[in-house]
């Protein structure tokens, strides 16, 4: 681990180990999100909103399959005036994280990409999103077995407990995050109204799928963002998702290529861009 990534790893886990023991007792006046049992408010409260963390007590069987993991542990975040209107639905973005979480460690998701944006309050201005980051199960990715249906009821879950638009729920993930959100949204396209994959753009395979599953993904559109410096993941291999969903299934997908940026610096850089979520916000189911 290099001392930059150590420095950071030690600021996080002072942050979230400084809530463990705490539960907010902000006043209803003061503005902030009233907080869900099983919810812990990260200390301090972010400028432009609220980090929070909660864990998914997954039920015994999902989809018919008996799960082996008890619970899903995610982060929340809630845009700021959540609470002023108690009618307000809100878009939801569910973040997938990349890979290198060896240790099940929920400082990793705030380390980087959208959730790192966030703790930085460098999202935009006008960022009126709840944001769920959740956290793949020790040793798994996303696409491992029953890691898809539990993030599908996490979305249940999510959706129940917070005032979220289904008209306005997005997908995106980077790197590892960036297969799973193609794998994801391939599984269940009908829950998204939009899916952005970054750094990590289609299946992590060195073929494309049969064209009836990628053609599950014809009605969603779809935004693949790539570097083409890129030396983890190769944007060629992305590209190929990309072309055959546009020459097979006439889909809604949007290419961009970085050509100065890298496997980290076309996420860092995309998820600081306005015109993400403008793009996301152009689409509802």
């Amino acid at each position: 681990m290099n001392l930059q990534k150590l420095v950071l790893t030690l600021a996080i886990a002072t942050l979230l180990a400084a809530c463990q023991t705490r539960r907010s007792t902000e006043d209803p006046a003061s503005g902030s999100p009233a907080l869900q049992e099983g919810v812990v408010q990260l200390d301090p409260q972010l400028p432009t909103g609220v980090q929070l963390q909660a864990s998914f007590q997954i039920p015994d069987s999902l989809e018919g399959t008996p799960t082996v993991h008890d619970d899903l542990r995610y982060l929340v975040y809630l845009p700021q005036g959540y609470d002023d209107d108690p009618d307000r639905e809100w878009p939801l973005i569910t973040f997938l994280h990349g890979s290198g979480d060896e240790d099940y460690d929920s400082t990793f998701v705030l380390s980087s990409g959208l959730p790192g944006v966030l703790l930085a309050g460098e999202q935009p201005e006008d960022f009126p999103f709840v944001v769920i980051s959740p956290q793949a199960f020790p040793g798994a990715t996303w696409w491992s077995p029953g890691m898809v249906p539990a993030l599908a009821a996490l979305l249940d879950e999510v959706s129940e407990r917070y005032r979220v638009d289904p008209d306005r729920v997005y997908l995106t993930g980077l790197s590892m995050g960036g297969y799973g959100s193609w794998w994801l949204a391939t599984a269940y396209p009908e829950r998204f109204a939009a899916m952005v994959s970054i750094s990590g753009s289609g299946y992590r395979a060195p073929f494309t799928p049969e064209p009836e599953n990628s053609c599950r993904l014809a009605n969603l559109p779809i935004w693949a963002i790539h570097g083409a410096q890129d030396q983890i993941s190769d944007p060629q291999d992305s590209n190929l998702s990309v072309l055959q969903l546009r020459s097979e299934c006439s889909g809604n997908v949007k290419w961009t290529l970085y050509e100065n940026e890298g496997h980290l610096g076309a996420y860092e850089r995309a998820y600081r861009d306005p015109a993400l979520y403008e793009w996301m916000l152009e689409h509802s189911r």
